[in-house]
């Protein structure tokens, strides 16, 4: 509901959209109203009850005085500018409805002013601990720290002995003879069983 002070800062401009309907309602809810109620609707409008008596005559009503009727008697505004034909009752709903149609939004913000924008909070993001990939170890292998023994060499093969058919003169026998003595004294194990072998021939 608005205050003296707040009424009396609306114009005083005719919001009646119906003359002869504003003279016969205005006239009709003000005779059916008490003195001390009529005193406290001039009081709440800032004016004088000449200035009601006028619509009476004229059929012209401003904003302060159908929100200050209206307030007062009970009385939706709209029925005194005769934009309704049902008397009705004032609500808050219908104040701020005629105060938003004569551009009043001064007034609109002191008594209902924008709901506070709220703080928006966004919304902690989910948090999803990431595993570390498994990593695979290789088996060490087996005989890494194994020593691999070394492969044996191969034996020299022994040249095959000449054949027995073969035609060697005394000096060849004799210079052969001589080889195997002198590779049997310096240690060479085939030639001394070689040689071995020939003495056994010459003694047998």
């Amino acid at each position: 509901m608005l205050t003296t002070s707040q009424i009396k800062s609306l114009k005083q401009n005719n919001i009646s959209v119906d003359a002869e309907k504003t003279k016969l309602r205005t006239q009709q809810v003000w005779k059916a109203a008490k003195n001390a109620v009529k005193n406290d609707v001039v009081a709440l409008a800032g004016c004088s009850k000449a200035t009601v008596y006028r619509i009476f005559d004229t059929g012209s009503i401003h904003i302060k005085l159908a929100i200050a009727i209206g307030q007062t008697l009970n009385v939706n505004p709209y029925y005194l500018t005769g934009e309704v034909d049902e008397q009705g009752e004032f609500s808050e709903a219908l104040l701020l409805q005629i105060l938003d149609q004569h551009g009043y939004k001064k007034v609109l913000e002191e008594i209902a002013p924008p709901p506070a924008e709220e703080e928006v909070v966004k919304p902690k993001r989910k948090y999803t601990r990431r595993q570390k990939p498994v990593v695979e170890e290789a088996a060490p292998e087996a005989d890494a720290e194994e020593e691999v023994a070394p492969e044996p060499e191969p034996e020299p093969v022994a040249e095959p002995a000449p054949k027995a058919d073969i035609d060697l003169s005394e000096e060849d026998l004799q210079a052969l003879l001589h080889s195997l003595v002198i590779l049997d004294r310096a240690g060479i194990a085939e030639a001394k069983e070689k040689l071995a072998g020939v003495k056994g021939i010459l003694v047998s």
